[in-house]
């Protein structure tokens, strides 16, 4: 199978359709005469819009109070909702004419703004520098070039593993540096045999998204392509469940029915947030709630690398922080854009309420500041700098019923209904389908 070397430049496929933006004929361009007024000292007034619990709420209104400290002329409205009520407003808003100065933005939707001409190219905008953000993760807001959202957070994928669980079955933590499938594969078994309070080893395997992209990355194929299909050949597909079943026959996961049970769970009653697995697969970001849960040792480590050495990680970028395309002081907009994610000053209040901050130098700065597991998270972040495998590719429109599907397939592998062989051929069909 060929295996590329580099990953293509990233190009965004717009997702989840927009009605109300859809019905706008188009949005308006950028104001004749914005921006200049740092010179000037004339009064400016921004709207920044957010999506969010109250905790999120009172970190960014003293952000914005900082903000306005720092540039004494400019005034900022929050404009703030919770996620349902925070994108009906805005596809309203854009709709009007009326779109806020700063956003911000989900991936889910970037592509999808950006289209509509509704967002400014911050790459080209004066007042925002990329500075210090992580260069892959930097790159998960550019599309043809441009760069239409500035991420502000990042994760990446992770196994989660319990310490305590692999201590008292008398094994040793894995080096997670040089790991293989077949190592993750013998000391799950291994925990499994144990029998620690019924503990298993692995939680479960090639029911999540997050596991096909990964191991589609390591047989050097993108799960989603550039032009919105589906990027993960038959040949891939039959390898990851094959995989997946000699981990099921092996013991090194529980049952396939103990294993589709947990799919209708909450995070806290999960295989690893009730130890009940030494290992599972999740976002970074998450440790800290199954460590709260779980109340034992827990520890991020790398996923497994493949035969050839590859390990398929990347980082995924959390949320975005927009411009508007037709705000009247685009210099202040991205000025904004700007403070809130290379200041240091606003990354000591934000913490890690958006997630690990992907400015590496806030990061660092903030990294004394941080709760023990946000602390991990971080040098988790830190330590895969150099082995990611380029930028996370956003799901194009029709795919939000992708994992629905890949579970489905997988489970009737795992109950013998199927083979791998007839699932792979099936599944890329349904998917193709499903992409319209």
């Amino acid at each position: 199978m060929h295996r590329r070397t580099r990953r293509p430049a990233l190009t965004l496929t717009a997702v989840a359709a927009v009605a109300a933006l859809a019905a706008c004929s188009g949005s308006p361009g950028p104001a004749e005469g914005g921006g200049g007024s740092d010179a000037a000292g004339e009064p400016v007034e921004l709207r920044l819009a957010w999506w969010g619990a109250d905790a999120r709420h009172a970190v960014t209104q003293e952000v914005i109070d900082l903000f306005e400290a720092e540039y004494p002329h400019i005034t900022v409205v929050g404009d703030f909702s919770d996620w349902g009520g925070y994108w009906d407003r805005l596809a309203t808003a854009t709709a009007g004419g009326d779109m806020p100065d700063v956003m911000q933005m989900d991936g889910q939707y970037l592509a999808t703004y950006a289209d509509r001409g509704a967002l400014m190219d911050l790459g080209a905008a004066e007042g925002f520098s990329a500075g210090d953000i992580d260069e892959a993760a930097l790159a998960a807001g550019e599309i043809d070039g441009a760069l239409y959202g500035v991420v502000n957070a990042v994760n990446s994928w992770a196994v989660v593993t319990n310490r305590t669980l692999i201590e008292a079955a008398g094994l040793e933590m894995p080096d997670d540096t040089t790991w293989t499938w077949d190592d993750l594969a013998e000391l799950s078994v291994a925990v499994t045999q144990a029998d620690v309070d019924g503990a298993v080893g692995l939680q479960d395997y090639a029911l999540t998204q997050g596991t096909i992209d990964q191991f589609a990355r390591q047989q050097g194929e993108d799960l989603w392509t550039a032009d919105g299909e589906l990027g993960v050949s038959e040949e891939t597909l039959v390898a990851y469940w094959e995989l997946a079943l000699e981990l099921l026959e092996s013991g090194a996961l529980p049952s396939a029915a103990a294993q589709t049970e947990a799919l209708g769970v909450t995070q806290d009653q999960s295989f690893t947030a009730t130890n009940r697995a030494a290992f599972g697969f999740w976002w970074s970001n998450q440790l800290g709630a199954l460590q709260a849960t779980s109340g034992q040792d827990l520890v991020l480590l790398r996923p497994p690398l493949d035969d050839d050495g590859d390990r398929g990680i990347w980082y995924r970028p959390s949320q975005f922080w927009s411009a508007s395309a037709s705000t009247d002081h685009p210099e202040e907009a991205a000025l904004l854009v700007d403070f809130l994610v290379n200041s240091e000053a606003a990354g000591e209040v934000l913490l890690a309420e958006r997630g690990t901050p992907a400015n590496v130098t806030v990061r660092e700065a903030v990294r004394p500041l941080l709760a023990e597991a946000d602390q991990a998270i971080a040098e988790y972040l830190d330590s895969i700098a150099d082995e990611l495998d380029g930028v996370a590719t956003l799901p194009p429109a029709g795919s939000a019923d992708f994992e629905n599907t890949l579970r489905r397939y997988t489970s009737e592998v795992y109950f013998g209904s199927t083979t791998p062989q007839e699932a792979a051929p099936a599944f890329i069909a349904e998917v193709q389908n499903m992409l319209g």
